[in-house]
C-alpha cells in the first residue's frame, strides 16, 4: 500500500481543463469569471495538498460486465470490461484535493457566495483529477514494460456506485482521510477513488464520453444546457 502527500505545483492547473468543468465547452467565460476563476487557483496553490493512495492486484476479466481484483469481484458493466482484454493486475486506488480545500469552498457556501462556490467546486473537480494523476507516474516506473488504461470509478459507465463500498473494503479505513458515507458519497467531496487496469496486452483507449448520459458527471455538464 502506497500513500504521498504533495502540493500542487505551479502550472498544473490549466483554465482549458476549468472551463470544460464549468460547462464551457467550447467557449470562454466573461473576462470577471475569468479573474474569478484564476484568483481561485492562486488560492488552490497555497492551500492545497492533495493525497493519493493505491495498490496493485491481480486481476482478470470474468464475463462481459465482471472483474475480479485480487479476492474481490466488481461489477464495473460491458463498456468499462470492453476496454480491459489483456488486463492481468489493477491498481486500487483512493485520491482528494484534501480537507484544506474542502474547507475554502465551504467558506463561500457559508457566506451565500454561490457563484464564487460554484468556480471552488469546478476547480476542485480538477484538482482531484490531478491527484489521481500523479499515481500514473508511480506505475509506468514500476512496470514499465507494461500498458495500463485510463482510471475508471464507480458511477462511470452505469458502474453501480454502491460498489464504492466493496472498494473501500481494501484500503484502511478512511485512506488519505477520505469518508465514505452510507450512501456511498466521499468526504472531502473532491475525492475520486476507482482502478487502472495493467497488463501486456492492453490497449489503452480514449474516454467515450459522448456515449455517457451520465449529466451529474462535471464532464456532461455542458449537455444540461
Amino acid at each position: 500500500m502506497i500513500e504521498q502527500v504533495s502540493s500542487l505545483v505551479r502550472g498544473e492547473l490549466k483554465e482549458k481543463d476549468i472551463f470544460p468543468a464549468m460547462g464551457y465547452s467550447d467557449s470562454i467565460p466573461e473576462q470577471s469569471v475569468v479573474d474569478m476563476v484564476r484568483q481561485v487557483c492562486e488560492d488552490a496553490y497555497s492551500i492545497c495538498r492533495l493525497r493519493f493512495m493505491y495498490d496493485i492486484f491481480d486481476a482478470e476479466v470474468l464475463s462481459k460486465r465482471d472483474i475480479k481484483i485480487g479476492n474481490t469481484v466488481f461489477a464495473p458493466g460491458g463498456i468499462i470490461t470492453s476496454y480491459l482484454p489483456g488486463m492481468t493486475s489493477a491498481c486500487l486506488f483512493v485520491a482528494t484535493a484534501g480537507t484544506e480545500y474542502n474547507e475554502y469552498i465551504y467558506k463561500f457556501k457559508k457566506n451565500g457566495d454561490i457563484l464564487t462556490e460554484f468556480v471552488a467546486d469546478s476547480v476542485g473537480s480538477v484538482l482531484a483529477e490531478i491527484a489521481v494523476s500523479r499515481i500514473i507516474p508511480e506505475l509506468e516506473k514500476q512496470f514499465p514494460d507494461l500498458q495500463h488504461t485510463l482510471p475508471y470509478s464507480p458511477g462511470y459507465c452505469a458502474w453501480n456506485v454502491a460498489q464504492q463500498k466493496l472498494l473501500f473494503s481494501m484500503f484502511p479505513e478512511n485512506p488519505c482521510g477520505i469518508h465514505l458515507t452510507d450512501s456511498c458519497l466521499m468526504f472531502p467531496e473532491k475525492s475520486v477513488s476507482g482502478f487502472m487496469a495493467i497488463g501486456k496486452e492492453l490497449i489503452p483507449q480514449p474516454y467515450r464520453c459522448e456515449i455517457c448520459n451520465n449529466l451529474k458527471c462535471y464532464k456532461n455538464r455542458s449537455k444540461k444546457a
